[in-house]
């Protein structure tokens, strides 16, 4: 009997652990590239989940696929909005940062969707990491132009401690662009971010880098520079 309460006892000390490591990801605060968009009265959120909001703001100019693929730089316009830089706050208010930054002096702005962008760097490959969100309202993440998670659903941010949804993604070795969209209601407005993996942030948020030309591999796999 005392073995198998040993053993029981261990199960869930070990599933503890595995849980608060994984809670335990650092949130990616930015500076993330920002842009945001109007959904119609009263169809932010859930019902703004898979409406692509840059294709209607910019006129079909900009697209969710086109920015999640290539990226977008600091100043390009999307309907009434520029593309702008900023950092969220430790309580990931969207909403407040984005007045911070000067996009809007609307305290609390509804029925809008948040584009965030910014660049993981790794100096390896890794396979399914874990990846946690947390969003005010409905969420939809990118991972290098790929769909990788949705979830539409009116609800609070909740606990800035634990992820409200997770699931795995592939980083590749490199620059891995990631985009998040959060459609907004009403009330709160937010997100959280955290990837479980060794990455650092890029130096260009909204970009992945340009390979130099010019460049030749060899049979031996160094670099020689073109004449």
């Amino acid at each position: 009997m005392y073995r198998k309460l040993f053993v029981g006892l261990t199960c869930l000390m070990t599933l503890f652990l595995m849980t608060h490591i994984a809670d335990a990801q650092e949130r990616i605060k930015g500076p993330w590239l920002w842009v945001i968009a109007p959904t119609e009265a009263g169809q932010g959120g859930q019902a703004s989940t898979d409406v692509d909001s840059l294709d209607d703001a910019s006129r079909g100019k900009v697209t969710e696929e086109k920015v999640a693929e290539n990226g977008a730089k600091e100043g390009d316009v999307v309907g009434d909005y520029k593309w702008t830089l900023g950092t969220l706050p430790d309580n990931g208010d969207i909403n407040a940062m984005l007045v911070k930054i000067g996009m809007t002096n609307v305290a609390d702005l509804n029925d809008h969707t948040s584009y965030g962008l910014i660049t993981l760097k790794t100096t390896k490959a890794q396979r399914k990491v874990t990846m946690g969100v947390n969003s005010d309202d409905s969420i939809k993440v990118w991972l290098n132009g790929e769909v990788v998670h949705t979830n539409p659903i009116n609800r609070g941010r909740g606990n800035a401690n634990a992820f409200q949804d997770m699931f795995e993604v592939d980083l590749k070795r490199g620059s891995n662009l990631l985009l998040v969209k959060v459609s907004e209601r009403g009330g709160g407005w937010g997100q959280f971010v955290g990837v479980d993996a060794d990455f650092a942030l890029g130096d260009t948020p909204g970009l992945l880098p340009v390979e130099p030309t010019g460049k030749l591999v060899t049979q031996w796999g160094k670099i020689k520079r073109a004449r």
